[in-house]
């Protein structure tokens, strides 16, 4: 077989590795593609070693998409935005198609984006305007202030209005941002409401998302508006204007919450009109509360008066935040009880979906426990960088209810989960005597902190402190006695037989031992999810008690202030608030330092790679998914050997988070060769070009998630049902190749599984073959081979390298050409 009649197309995985690497190949050749999505081919081709069967060459390509991610430095500032991925990553978390749980997750995305710039708002209008900026004593405190000394109230009201204005037009303008072309002929709708990977249209997102974008930045608006109108009831406590203000403020609001909850379809309706209402009403009300504001408004001890509608506005999304999580969590059982839910949690154990079926709701508590912290620790240490906060009735700045209490509960969750962590690591990697103690230890260190405050005698906090401390020490004494199991080192005697107690044999297992937590990794994100999701519910309940008080706006309700006031409160909330500014301080170091660093826009890069690769579904206004240019890029390319230059087989090569891109680009390919022609001739790619591709297209993957993180996480897009379908089609000519020591990757596990056999390379290199699944030696040789060269441990990388590797895609190869073509019914 010659070179040219097999092409290799490499997709890597997350963090862009370099096509140098990939191809091994430190001058390849650009074949395809532009500057963001690159084909490039390595020089000489690649050769197997002699073995079974004569050596086979093959071309190899590398297709690197690493630059949708990770190719700008000022792409890492879209860390700041990781809730609003987060949540969107919600929306295909869920177990079906669920137009009401999917309508909530949207709701819900709205209040996120309302609170980040309220947030905003309310720091730039309430607290450095009004509490500072207008106040002599804070102007002195903080001399760069002092240049607004002698100001009118209302110039500073205008001043503060760029902050907030300016955070919505970058959230506008990172939602117009797509690396997608305009889609070919006239295929534009999805072909179902919940989308599919082989959908050529659900891979240019959704025609909902622009209506969506004007949405939240009309509802940004017309909440800014609100503000503005709210704080006319500063100067006119009585009167009509500032009500009829905020009502037609409420009606713009009511417009874009319909938009959102309805998602309807661009080419249905107009979204600019609702857009354009909420900027102009934005201006009326600031510009109504300039003019009435004009004068500072004092009270009669001198003090300004605080600014009316800040503490509710503030309030209600807490109480919305809360509401919609638990609506959520009603609606995902609504989902898990039904015939497609439980017949996606009736599946083989490997396959069921994470968290019992409440993916979604995992995810989304997640993400709504970064936005509210991000919120409350923002104006929190923004209040300690210019003053001291205070609740109402104390000297100092004053803080809103929602940030106080959202600061101290963030407090909590930093002590909870520093104490939680632990344990659940130690159970992660089935080290159970190991997580009892130090489950034990963490509940002594929890008694300690309560005592910490509690009018107890001392002695009870240091002997709680001392129970802690000893416990953890017989903890780490255990996890260093045992940490790797006897049934892992007798099971590595089959692939390095000799001496049980031979140096390398130790490492070897711990690595195995560790790598098998991945199928125990979301036991730590549901840990996050729980003690986040009871804070954020925490926290709106104190915010509808704070909201149902009579005297709301004077004092917080009783036993609130209180506590509020008191010690634990405080420290809490220096605490949550420190933790929060670390982290938004880390993240904010991390966009600057890409700049510098391209090994830093790497690291930021996987953090995208991980969340941008789906349409924007539940928010509009998150990373631009690479996920559709991806597929389509490789789709086309995969036709364009196998048709127009007549490859006999083309191999998709997908390590890690290629291996989803490559299920995703052969489910598209199916899709088309199943779908007639359409009268206008337009198309992506011609039905008879997409079955002839089809015939000639073989898949590897190795490093893979697709089994025991994405066919779970995701279950409606990539559950069994779907992994099985692909292995239908292709038979043997898809194979998943994996390590005991890889800590991301694993087996597919999707066909029927015979006995182990061995997969030979050469008289000394070897893997096992189990059905489809091949498993490679890691590292290849445990004992120095003075005949060939010792590689290292390699875990999750450098499949390539490995021998067996091309033994494995040459068999794809040979099966590609030996298939017969697929009878597919002509279409019209």
């Amino acid at each position: 077989m010659r070179a040219e009649d097999v092409v290799e197309l490499r997709v890597h995985g997350v963090s862009g590795t370099p096509p140098e690497h990939v191809l091994g190949d430190p001058f390849p050749t650009a074949v395809a593609g532009d500057d963001v999505a690159r084909f490039l081919r390595a020089a000489k081709p690649a050769r197997t070693l002699p073995g079974e069967h004569p050596v086979r060459e093959r071309l190899v390509e590398a297709f690197h998409w690493g630059r949708f991610t990770a190719g700008g430095a000022s792409r890492a500032l879209w860390l700041l935005l990781v809730p609003f991925a987060i949540l969107n990553l919600a929306r295909y978390a869920l177990l079906g198609p669920g137009r009401f749980a999917e309508a909530v997750l949207r709701l819900l995305g709205l209040v996120l984006t309302c609170m980040f710039v309220t947030t905003t708002a309310y720091v730039s209008l309430e607290l450095l305007v009004r509490q500072c900026a207008a106040t002599a004593a804070c102007r002195a405190a903080n001399p760069w202030l002092g240049a607004f000394a002698g100001w009118p109230f209302g110039a500073m009201l205008l001043v503060g209005m760029a902050p907030p204005v300016l955070v919505i037009a970058v959230l506008w303008w990172f939602g117009r941002q797509t690396f997608l072309y305009e889609p070919r002929g006239s295929h534009h709708r999805w072909e179902t409401h919940a989308g599919s990977l082989g959908d050529y249209a659900f891979w240019h997102t959704s025609p909902r998302t622009p209506v969506l974008r004007d949405a939240h930045v009309a509802a940004a608006c017309t909440v800014v508006g609100v503000l503005y109108a709210g704080a006319l009831r500063t100067a006119l406590p009585d009167g009509a204007l500032s009500w009829s203000v905020i009502g037609v403020g409420g009606v713009v609001l009511a417009w874009a919450v319909a938009r959102v909850a309805l998602a309807p379809d661009r080419r249905e309706v107009n979204s600019r009109a609702l857009k354009w209402a909420s900027v102009a009403y934005l201006l009326v009300a600031a510009g109504l509360a300039t003019a009435f504001l004009w004068r500072q408004p004092t009270g009669a001890t001198g003090a300004v008066t605080p600014l009316a509608g800040f503490e509710a506005v503030t309030n209600v999304l807490a109480v919305l935040a809360m509401v919609l999580l638990v609506v959520l969590l009603g609606a995902c059982v609504r989902l898990r009880r039904g015939a497609r839910g439980r017949a996606l949690m009736a599946v083989d154990a490997r396959f069921r979906p994470l968290w019992h079926g409440y993916g979604a709701v995992v995810v989304a508590a997640v993400a709504t426990t970064v936005a509210v912290g991000f919120s409350g620790g923002f104006a929190y240490r923004v209040v300690e960088w210019v003053g001291d906060p205070a609740p109402a009735g104390r000297p100092g700045l004053v803080l809103s209810t929602s940030y106080l209490v959202g600061a101290g509960l963030w407090g909590v969750l930093a002590v909870a989960f520093a104490l939680v962590v632990v344990p659940v690591v130690a159970a992660m990697v089935r080290q159970a005597s190991t997580a009892l103690l130090l489950a034990a230890g963490s509940l002594a260190a929890a008694a300690g902190v309560v005592l910490r405050w509690a009018p107890v005698p001392g002695w009870a906090f240091w002997v709680s402190l001392t129970a802690s401390g000893v416990l953890y020490a017989l903890g780490l004494a255990s996890w260093a006695r045992h940490p790797v199991g006897a049934a892992v080192r007798e099971s590595l005697l089959g692939d390095y037989p000799g001496r049980p107690d031979r140096p390398g044999l130790g490492k070897v297992a711990l690595g195995r031992r560790v790598a098998s937590a991945k199928y125990r990794y979301h036991w730590l994100l549901g840990a996050l999810a729980l003690l986040g999701g009871v804070l954020v519910v925490a926290a709106g309940g104190i915010a509808l008690a704070r909201l149902a008080h009579p005297d709301w706006r004077a004092a917080p309700p009783p036993g609130l202030a209180a506590w509020l006031s008191s010690r634990p409160a405080e420290d809490l909330g220096a605490l949550g608030s420190l933790v929060v500014s670390g982290l938004v301080l880390l993240l904010l170091l991390l966009g600057v330092r890409t700049w510098q660093s391209g090994k830093m826009r790497t690291v930021v890069g996987v953090v995208w790679d991980l969340v941008a690769f789906w349409p924007r579904g539940a928010h509009p206004i998150c990373p631009p998914p690479y996920g559709g240019r991806a597929t389509i890029e490789l789709t086309s390319r995969a036709v364009r050997l196998a048709v127009h230059h007549d490859v006999g087989a083309v191999v998709l090569s997908g390590h890690s988070q290629g291996s989803v891109v490559c299920f995703a680009a052969l489910s598209l390919l199916r899709r088309e060769a199943e779908r007639p022609d359409p009268a206008d001739g337009e198309r992506y790619v011609r039905q008879a070009d997409a079955r002839r591709a089809l015939d000639r297209v073989g898949l590897v993957t190795y490093g893979s998630q697709l089994q025991w993180a994405y066919s779970r996480m995701f279950p409606h897009y990539l559950g069994h049902a779907r992994l099985a379908d692909l292995h239908r089609e292709l038979g043997d000519r898809w194979w998943n190749v994996h390590r005991l020591t890889d800590p991301l990757g694993g087996p597919v596990q999707v066909w029927p599984e015979g006995p182990e056999e061995p997969l030979r390379a050469g008289p000394k290199l070897w893997g096992v073959k189990c059905g489809n699944d091949v498993r490679l030696r890691d590292p290849e040789f445990l004992d120095p081979d003075p005949d060939m060269v010792a590689s290292p441990m390699r875990g999750h990388s450098d499949y390539y390298r490995d021998p067996v590797f091309d033994e494995v895609v040459a068999r794809v190869a040979r099966a590609v050409s030996e298939a017969e073509p697929a009878r597919v019914t002509a279409g019209p």
